[in-house]
């Protein structure tokens, strides 16, 4: 049976987890991108690779960073 508890969910640290972890799996995600610019066949297919790896490799470090940020307030 399950228990219910009088205290409410803690949700800030949930969202916490889950920005840290969103953001940690887009960085890794734009890791292989930014490495396959160098095997692109054509200088538009390089400038294509680099800038969407650095654009997914900055919004995953900023969800890293405000998801610890949040949870060290915590």
């Amino acid at each position: 049976m399950i228990e219910k508890s009088d205290s409410p969910p803690n949700l800030a640290r949930r969202d916490a987890e889950t920005l840290m972890m969103l953001g940690g799996f887009m960085a890794v995600l734009a890791l292989p991108v930014l490495v396959a610019t160098f095997w692109a066949g054509s200088a538009f297919a390089m400038g294509v690779n680099a800038i969407s790896g650095l654009v997914l490799l900055g919004i995953g470090a900023a969800m890293l960073l405000r998801g610890y940020a949040r949870f060290k307030r915590l």
